[in-house]
């Protein structure tokens, strides 16, 4: 029996899978060929059948729907980005296109699996629709896709311990807000911003994975039109007021604009229409096509230039700088074309005159004189003459005597007279120009360069003015002035050169202190905090009355407001401040000033209360407020000009409300000086106080900063005893027994105040011997409401950057001042019993725009929410690592007081992602 190959590759196969034996029998030397041909075959890995993906990261066993770690902390992803080119930039459309290769990095456990030699699975696109991946999108994006040639350029890579690697090629085009009014000497700055589009930031963390080294770009982008002077990488976070803040990363790249392509397309071709116009100045007055010709040919020319510049433009409503050069080039040539006019006329009324006044035409020969000219344009033999008749008296003398002598000799005359005028064109068109075409010559020459002149005076000057004022606060904010390496230090300095332990002792909350200073350098940098001058530039950021400047005077022991409505007009604000002596009352200016913010938020660290400042600019002769008292520790820096301050004893002493006080209540002041820039002035809470600026002084500036208002034992006492009676109620069954009946319903409780005191005397024995006193809202209240820390003035919101932490990591607490812990009943939990749990707050995301100003407040109170904190809850547990954390200076990740590894692991992500940990 003849078997083919494939019968006999057949039987082999199927004894060798052992499900079958060959019923007949096969030659033994192509039996035992095969078998080895089969081993060879099997050596081959791309013809043995894998396992599915599927089941080797056991997909099916878990619910990809959620995130990772759903219900706890919010799960860290990493962002890279290599920037391939940015192919376009539109300005009519206000937008750029960009393709980029974006990575994301973060870790799933789920897909965790084993491998011997722990290497990773790399897969297509296919998988991703199975898994969970981050949800990542293009603010103000327009249009974007994937590509897709040959397949769609998709990388996932899987690790054996669950990281993931998710690489896509992406090109989008996304809005670019640019300012033209500079245009073409603009510089644009475009950002593309990445956020998630469900997660907010208490489920999803957004942030670069290596810092400011994610963001890499092509050595060879390049722009047709604009030089790319820098891309870098920042990150921020965005509010929505229905589902809350979410993480935002942005790329950020400036573009610079080429100039010589608009030099040689509109300046340089409008600088020549408008010299071209000048050229009829010194054409004869008499060439009116000439001259009519070239002035409507260089106005259309320069009309085209504009159109054709407009039509690359978006239609904007403000000017643009290229705007301003053709709007006046333009203007020059149409000037040009209205000069000839007013000369044309001038010159045809002076003829008209000299006609008549010689008596030589009848009024029908100098009306065809004066059209001949008009019209004409052309040297005829009568207007020779006539010229010649109108410019020189000698001429005609000698031209009639010829006539008379001899008619035989005319044709010699008329030759003679030709020649005459060839000779003297020159001198001829010299005597015919009009007064205005001599001095258009001049004029219109140096017109045209002063506004260039200008503009480069000015350009100079705005650019030289930052530098300036930047380099005057580096010199200003030398150590000798202000010292900010710590809290302690700051306060230091502000007080020197009275030491801190003499201060406490002898003037905190006891009586006013004024240090004299007469040091050029100190006044320097109190003058760099806020001048004057810096109101018109702040008015323009959109301030308003009430909330951020108030008008008042005093007027007979009292406070008047003149206040307007709505936005502040820095020009009418400048007028109620000259014309009525208003003093201007600046809300909370280290909203604004960068110097000031950091000032405040060390203050802040420094006595662990909030500090807010204001702003008094009081003209000469006038004051401000009536003689009153403050619920607030009071430190004032003389900025600018002199203040008169009157200080009066306390009729308070340690007020807890401000009031005004009568000038014949208040007596003789205590203290009366003279406050110059450079000086600083302390006076405790309750002191009566009032201040002038003297006649002779322009104006006095002076800047506010206070402190401590509502921070006494008091106040401490109200939020920690109700803690502290509901702990020692657990215990003591004294504090749970009724009150007597109908005590609520007694006017005099006298009786019942035996039994009081001695509830308290345990509450005090409770406390001495835990030593345990819960103050959470007072510490919320300080925490939720006070400064960020100041990074620098163009530093970026803080994100969590560098390494995450491992079991065997390092890490050391970063902004201690700035966070807080608290044991509260869990605040999300709705069951009647509710347990304990550890809260961690902190101010690194507090917005510095609100600070001291309520707006957080009010706004959660209109739209019905709570204000925001920031922050993560733990169980109670926890406590123990949380206290072994911020009482160390490093702490190695698996020597927390934790039982489990996993649950110091989750104690450090946790605080890692809220920007409190640093892995060492």
């Amino acid at each position: 029996m003849c078997y083919t190959e494939t019968d006999k590759l057949i039987f082999i196969i199927a004894e060798i899978c052992g499900k079958t034996k060959p019923s007949v029998k096969v030659p033994f030397n192509y039996y035992s060929f095969s078998k080895r041909e089969i081993k060879m075959r099997k050596l081959d890995s791309t013809k043995v059948r894998p396992l599915k993906s599927e089941q080797l990261l056991r997909i099916e066993d878990h619910d990809f729907a959620l995130r990772p770690g759903f219900g706890g902390s919010p799960i860290p992803v990493g962002i890279d980005v290599q920037v391939e080119s940015i192919d376009s930039i539109s300005e009519v459309d206000m937008d750029f296109t960009m393709t980029l290769y974006l990575r994301h990095y973060w870790k799933d456990e789920r897909l965790s699996f084993r491998s011997n030699k722990n290497k990773s699975m790399t897969f297509d696109g296919r998988l991703i629709k199975k898994i969970w991946v981050p949800d990542v999108f293009f603010v103000h994006s327009k249009r974007s896709f994937i590509h897709d040639t040959t397949v769609e350029n998709i990388m996932l890579r899987v690790y054996p311990d669950g990281n993931v690697l998710f690489s896509l090629r992406i090109t989008v085009s996304a809005m670019c807000f640019m300012d033209f009014s500079r245009f073409p000497l603009d510089t644009q700055n475009c950002s593309l911003e990445l956020e998630s589009y469900a997660y907010n930031e208490d489920d999803l963390m957004l942030y670069w994975k290596h810092g400011n080294k994610s963001l890499s770009t092509d050595e060879h982008i390049s722009l047709s039109q604009f030089f790319i002077e820098e891309f870098s990488a920042s990150s921020g976070l965005a509010f929505y007021s229905s589902t809350g803040w979410y993480n935002r990363l942005f790329i950020n790249f400036a573009l610079r604009r080429h100039i010589f392509f608009f030099v040689l397309q509109s300046y340089f071709p409008a600088m020549l229409m408008v010299m071209l116009s000048w050229v009829s100045f010194w054409i004869d007055r008499r060439a009116v096509p000439a001259r009519v010709s070239l002035g409507i040919t260089t106005v259309l020319t320069m009309s085209t230039i504009m159109t054709g510049v407009s039509a690359s433009m978006p239609q904007v409503s403000y000017i643009k700088a290229v705007d301003v050069y053709l709007w006046i080039s333009f203007l020059f040539v149409f000037l040009s074309v209205i000069e000839y006019a007013a000369v044309n006329y001038l010159t045809t009324i002076e003829e008209r005159k000299q006609l008549k006044k010689r008596g030589k035409a009848s009024g029908m020969y100098s009306i065809d004189a004066v059209q001949a000219m008009a019209f004409d344009g052309c040297f005829h033999d009568t207007d020779v003459d006539m010229d010649l008749t109108a410019f020189s008296d000698r001429c005609e003398e000698n031209e009639t005597q010829a006539r008379a002598a001899s008619i035989s000799n005319t044709d010699t005359t008329r030759i003679k007279r030709k020649r005459s005028v060839k000779g003297n064109v020159g001198r001829i068109i010299l005597r015919n120009n009009h007064v205005i075409d001599t001095y258009s010559r001049i004029i219109f020459p140096i017109s045209w360069k002063m506004p260039k002149k200008g503009g480069k005076q000015v350009e100079m000057g705005k650019e030289m003015q930052t530098p300036c004022k930047r380099a005057k606060m580096e010199a200003a904010c030398s150590p000798s002035v202000m010292s900010f390496e710590s809290p302690d230090s700051l306060f230091g300095s502000l007080i020197s050169p009275i030491k801190q332990e003499v201060f406490f002792r002898e003037y905190w909350e006891q009586k006013p202190l004024l240090i004299q200073r007469n040091d050029t350098l100190m006044s320097a940098y109190y003058q760099s905090l806020f001048q004057f001058l810096d109101l018109k530039e702040l008015c323009g950021q959109g301030l308003y009355y009430g909330r951020d400047i108030n008008i008042c005077r005093c007027v007979n022991g009292k406070k008047k407001v003149l206040n307007k409505e709505g936005k502040v007009n820095y020009m009418q604000l400048k007028k109620d401040f000259d014309q009525k002596k208003a003093t201007i009352q600046f809300h909370q200016p280290q909203r604004f000033k960068e110097e000031l913010w950091k000032i405040q938020e060390k203050l802040e660290c420094y006595f662990g209360s909030l500090v807010g400042s204001n702003v008094y600019i009081t003209p000469q002769g006038s004051q401000g407020l009536p003689p009153h008292y403050d619920d607030v520790e009071v430190f004032i820096l003389q900025l600018e000009g002199e203040k008169h301050w009157r200080l009066y004893k306390p009729t308070v002493h340690l007020a807890r409300e401000y009031n005004v006080e009568s000038e014949d209540r208040i007596g003789n002041p205590t203290h009366e000086f003279l406050l110059k820039p450079g000086d600083l002035l302390y006076f405790p809470r309750g002191t009566i106080h009032q201040a002038d600026t003297p006649l002779g002084i322009s104006c006095s500036t002076h800047v506010t900063i206070s402190t401590y208002q509502n921070n006494s034992w008091g106040d401490f006492l109200l939020d920690a005893i109700p803690g502290l009676v509901f702990d020692t109620a657990k215990e003591d069954v004294a504090l749970r027994t009724s009150i007597p009946r109908q005590l609520l319903m007694q006017v005099d409780i006298a009786d019942s105040a035996k039994k009081l005191s001695s509830l308290l005397r345990q509450l005090a024995d409770r406390l001495e011997n835990t030593r345990e006193l819960r103050s959470s809202d007072m510490k919320k209240d300080f925490i939720m409401n006070r400064l960020p820390p100041y990074l620098g003035c163009d530093s970026d919101p803080l994100m969590p950057g560098g390494k995450l932490p491992k079991i065997d990591s390092k890490i050391r607490l970063q902004f201690r001042d700035h966070a807080i812990i608290t044991v509260e009943p869990d605040q999300e939990n709705s069951d009647e019993i509710r347990r304990e749990m550890v809260y961690v707050y902190h101010s690194l995301k507090n917005r510095r725009e609100t600070h001291m100003m309520g707006t957080e407040d009010d706004t959660a109170s209109e739209e019905g929410t709570t204000q925001q904190t920031h922050g993560v809850r733990f169980p109670l547990s926890y406590l123990d690592a949380l206290k072994q954390i911020w009482s160390s200076s490093t702490v190695c990740v698996k020597e927390l007081n934790l039982v489990s590894d996993e649950e110091k692991e989750n104690l450090a992500l946790s605080l890692w992602t809220e920007c409190l940990l640093e892995v060492i």
